[in-house]
């Protein structure tokens, strides 16, 4: 059976503005089926404060789903997966979805580069000034780490 383009469509969505934590959640429902939130919480290596919250946003976005339990000694909520939830967690196993996830995150900033703009910037400031020594000497660092980038960066 295959999806309509619009649920599709929603499904990406969702997929792509999921949380680290929200994606291992779904994860460990798929792996390990149902659970009480001590459970979840343990699947995933946090406390259950920390799963809370994510677990609330996941059944508001319709991926969870909760089951009322009695006599739970470590909760009365069965969380398991919906239907969406299953359809999600499928795409986020898709080795092409994937790909297109860290084609279409930004990239990181390179600390080293920032490190470089704001030594520039700190000269900038100090010629302004009329520190024209202290101006030199960030321009210095500032050269000396752009040069050992481009080394780094051929492979020298």
């Amino acid at each position: 059976m295959t999806e309509s383009p619009l649920l599709q469509t929603r499904l990406i969505e969702l997929a792509q503005q999921l949380t680290e934590l929200q994606r291992r959640i779904l994860q460990c429902l798929k792996d390990k089926g149902p659970g009480l939130l001590l459970e979840v919480a343990v699947r995933v290596l946090k406390f259950t404060e920390d799963v809370h919250e994510p677990l609330r946003e996941l059944q508001s976005l319709g991926l969870v789903e909760t089951q009322n339990v009695r006599g739970g000694q470590f909760g009365s909520e069965l969380y398991s997966l919906t239907a969406d939830g299953e359809r999600v967690v499928r795409l986020l196993n898709d080795p092409a979805f994937i790909r297109e996830i860290r084609i279409a995150a930004p990239a990181a900033p390179d600390p080293r580069r920032q490190e470089v703009e704001l030594l520039n910037k700190l000269g900038d400031v100090a010629k302004e000034k009329g520190e024209l020594d202290k101006a030199v000497d960030y321009y210095q660092q500032a050269l000396s780490i752009a040069r050992d980038q481009r080394v780094e960066g051929s492979g020298k």
